[in-house]
């Protein structure tokens, strides 16, 4: 090796050396913007008072036989909410096609301290999609809507695709319409859009452009992207408003008076908030406009309303029960197997492990549900249909888990009252 080698290896090992020296550098201060973004965040928390034991309680028994359960499952409530960190949360329960139990407390708004109540509304993201599908197959069963037409039908503006597709296939998110697009976190994602869109046809613009993920049926992809097509062509269909025909079809014929759209116009709205960083305080979230997916996640409503929806269902009070069948099955791809989610059109069928005694071998129960997650909140709506048995649940706070913590803590309601024996009390 000649001295001149030995130069420039001298001098590339110097520039090395510079180079990592400045590359120190710049992870010290991309550290030190995330040190203060996240301090920044943690200062911008708000304290929850009162989290173990809710000062503010609203809660009505409207079925005495039931009050011993009741009872034990109230004990639990604020531990309950106090593991998902929510500034409020509300519980409907309702048996034998009517509702036996409702519970609200904590707060509805943090910053003026109000109390939540059994008429505070929350957000109650893609439970919207079974409220949606039902009214759906209401038009199917009444001849004003065909769920195997090529929904372009009833949207022509809609752009052609490589395939068609039906409104069986969206509701079923098996159409190969996308979802949100993420980016680095649902913060900064399509699901916190805050955009007034004037028309239903007009929020189609945001995924009209993009193909189709697979052949219709081929596979699944969950999307509520899929049901503002679907309110679309629910639009296109009958020539009326989506929100009208909610209301005059399902809305008012349960007497939901407090179900609507995430508009404004619910006074009794609670504020929203994130979980994250802390496990006694919240962050206020952010800003959102659900006036591109009225369908798939932007109505407000009640756990009792809810829970009352939901024994509807069971009873066959909207729906014939031949059309409640379709609805409740979970449909299969071309290939023959059940989609990967057991998703019928608006529904989630499956199980619930239950087991009388601990001892006992758990036997699997069937169960129909849909949860729900926003920007700031989360919900669930259960259905047990041999036990008749429907709880719904709220709370105006929600983590990165979505709406699974607040599943979890349904389901082990449904099992106190199963455990109660709520069939041998409707007997």
């Amino acid at each position: 090796m000649s001295y001149r080698d030995s130069d420039d290896l001298g001098g590339l090992d110097l520039n090395i050396r510079k180079i990592a020296r400045r590359s120190g550098y710049v992870l010290l201060v991309l550290l030190a913007i995330v040190a203060i973004g996240y301090a920044a965040i943690f200062f911008k928390h708000e304290p929850i008072p009162d989290l173990a034991s809710a000062a503010a309680v609203d809660s009505e028994i409207y079925d005495e036989r039931y009050a011993p359960v009741i009872n034990d499952v109230s004990a639990k409530l604020d531990g309950h909410r106090q593991s998902l960190t929510a500034p409020s949360m509300s519980i409907a329960v309702a048996v034998g096609g009517e509702l036996i139990w409702a519970d609200a407390r904590g707060y509805a708004d943090l910053e003026s301290q109000r109390a939540t109540t059994l008429d505070t509304t929350y957000l109650v993201g893609s439970v919207a999609k079974p409220i949606t599908a039902t009214l759906v197959a209401k038009l199917w069963e009444e001849g004003a809507i065909d769920l195997d037409t090529d929904v372009r039908e009833y949207v022509p503006s809609f752009p052609e695709k490589a395939y068609p597709m039906t409104l069986r296939q969206l509701l079923s998110h098996q159409a190969g319409i996308r979802h949100y697009n993420r980016a680095l976190s649902p913060l900064h994602s399509e699901m916190a859009r805050n955009e007034q869109f004037d028309s239903i046809e007009q929020s189609l613009d945001i995924f009209s452009g993009d193909e189709l993920l697979f052949e219709p049926d081929t596979s699944f992809k969950y999307s509520t992207y899929g049901y503002t097509l679907v309110s679309a062509a629910v639009e296109g269909a009958t020539g009326r408003s989506f929100l009208e025909l909610l209301d005059e079809r399902v809305f008012e014929p349960l007497a939901m008076n407090q179900s609507t759209a995430d508009d404004g116009s619910s006074p009794t709205r609670v504020s929203d908030y994130l979980v994250l960083m802390s496990d006694d305080a919240v962050l206020p979230a952010p800003e959102t406009n659900n006036s591109y997916k009225w369908a798939g996640g932007g109505l407000v409503s009640t756990p009792s309303e809810l829970a009352r929806f939901g024994a509807a269902m069971l009873h066959s009070e909207l729906l014939s029960e031949e059309t409640s069948e379709v609805v409740f099955t979970a449909r299969e791809t071309a290939s023959g197997e059940l989609n990967p989610q057991h998703y019928g059109l608006g529904w989630r069928i499956g199980g619930i492990q239950y087991a009388e005694n601990e001892e006992d071998e758990p036997e699997i129960l069937t169960l129909i549900s849909h949860g729900g997650s926003s920007m700031g909140s989360a919900s669930i709506l259960l259905l047990l249909p041999d036990q008749d048995i429907v709880i719904a649940m709220t709370a105006n706070s929600v983590s990165d888990g979505g709406s699974g913590p607040l599943t979890r803590v349904a389901a082990n309601i449904a099992r106190d009252f199963l455990r109660f024996g709520v069939v041998d009390q409707e007997q």
